[in-house]
């Protein structure tokens, strides 16, 4: 359902933000929208691992590790203590992620901003779309730490239906705002209402699982747990900063040399493939907590035999719902796009097979991260930080113009993250990577 609404975004959200935003005021959007995925990013570098590490001790883990695995025995309830104090120490560490969060975008993003807003419709406007913007993210990112503990939990059902529910009334106010003229206002005001709306259900309802009513009562200190949280976080965070620089770096080649309308098709087009992603990365997602138990127990072959069906269907609903996109695309935004329209169908097309490589990597990877280590940090660092420079040199050398954008990250990933990580992975489930995509696992 949750994944449904985010499909309902494109056929509901973007349709009026094609109609309403003119189009120097859509490229504008795209750029809040591309600072603004910092908030994920960060997000993610302390949420993987709280995730992780509540899934070890929901398998009954004695203590946790800052890198690798306390195996923990098979008939062991949840420790119940440990979880706790992971419940403890994770507001406090969101706290202090808002803030840090809230100090990048205003350092770093109101340059960018600035440097174009003056293309806008109505450069006041935008600039107080911005300021709501920076409010909205921050208080996004504070408000998911409830959901965090919950997915970690492996109460993946309750998380996701109190996602779908604050998600459904973002949907829902960002339309009704956009139609009653609130133009750029819109989405970062729907913003603030759902993650208030998350915040209030999700954290109510970590604390009444584990028995506590309040978190302010109690003392003690997160020093410990900082100490086991940093290691891998650190590791996390800076591999989804250098994916997120990069992507926003790319982004501010192709703002710069083809401008704000040239940079909206681009956007355009990114966000209906990030669509089709977390559509289609739903069938393994939801068992990532579930994973990490069983990691933590050594249930290898449990593992192959819930993820082999589950990867395929990932990867069969990317290409129904790519295929679909293609087709179908193009000529309903011809018709009712006002003016506006994705890339050019040959780019469209690599860009849909880039996003295909991105979503195995993403999988193999995170697979790999549930032994409590990060693995592909390095790689991933030199590789999106050499996708901007490989762009940079086909924008300046050669004539591929805006094709430079989709084909620089393309090939600097297919130098070595998407083949090497599916084979590394495929191995920590001790297989091969051919074996275990195409030979279905004997259910014991």
């Amino acid at each position: 359902m949750f994944n449904g609404l985010r499909l309902a975004s494109g056929f509901l959200l973007l349709p009026l933000l094609l109609h309403s935003l003119s189009e120097a005021d859509l490229g504008m959007y795209y750029v809040f929208l591309n600072l603004v995925a910092l908030v994920p990013v960060v997000d993610a570098s302390l949420s993987l691992t709280i995730s992780r590490l509540v899934s070890y001790a929901m398998a009954g883990a004695t203590r946790l590790e800052p890198q690798g695995i306390v195996v923990a025995d098979r008939g062991n309830a949840p420790n119940q203590q440990l979880l706790r104090q992971l419940l403890f120490g994770t507001r406090a560490f969101y706290r202090l992620l808002a803030l840090v969060v809230l100090l990048a975008l205003c350092v770093g993003g109101t340059g960018i901003v600035g440097a174009r807003i003056q293309e806008t419709s109505s450069p006041a406007l935008s600039w107080l779309a911005w300021g709501i913007t920076l409010l909205a993210a921050t208080w996004e990112i504070y408000s998911s730490w409830g959901n965090v503990f919950l997915q970690g939990m492996n109460q993946v059902l309750l998380g996701s239906r109190l996602a779908a529910l604050a998600y459904a009334l973002r949907l829902l106010t960002a339309c009704a705002l956009l139609l009653s003229g609130a133009g750029l206002l819109s989405v970062p005001i729907a913003s603030l209402c759902s993650s208030t709306l998350q915040r209030s259900l999700s954290h109510r309802a970590a604390l009444r699982l584990l028995g506590e009513e309040r978190l302010s009562n109690v003392s003690q200190s997160n020093r410990p747990l900082f100490a086991v949280i940093w290691p891998n976080s650190w590791r996390v965070g800076l591999k989804l900063l250098s994916m997120y620089f990069s992507t926003n770096a790319v982004s501010y080649l192709c703002l710069n040399f083809f401008g704000l309308a040239i940079y909206g098709q681009f956007g355009l087009s990114l966000q209906v493939m990030t669509i089709v992603q977390g559509m289609s990365a739903v069938w393994t997602w939801v068992k990532w907590p579930l994973i990490g138990q069983l990691r933590s127990r050594q249930e290898v072959s449990r593992i192959r035999d819930l993820l082999w069906p589950r990867l395929w269907l990932q990867s069969l609903t990317f290409i129904v719902l790519a295929a679909l996109a293609l087709y179908a695309g193009p000529p309903l935004l011809a018709q009712w796009g006002a003016g506006k329209s994705m890339l050019p169908i040959g780019w469209l097309t690599l860009l849909v097979l880039y996003a295909f490589m991105e979503m195995q990597f993403a999988f193999w990877t995170h697979l790999l991260s549930t032994e409590n280590l990060i693995p592909s940090l390095w790689a991933t660092v030199v590789t999106y930080s050499g996708s901007v420079l490989l762009t940079f040199g086909l924008l300046k050398l050669t004539p591929l113009g805006l094709g430079a954008i989709v084909l620089g990250p393309f090939i600097a990933g297919g130098l070595f993250n998407y083949w090497y990580w599916p084979m590394a992975g495929a191995r920590s489930l001790q297989t091969s990577w051919l074996r275990f995509t195409f030979s279905k696992p004997t259910v014991a």
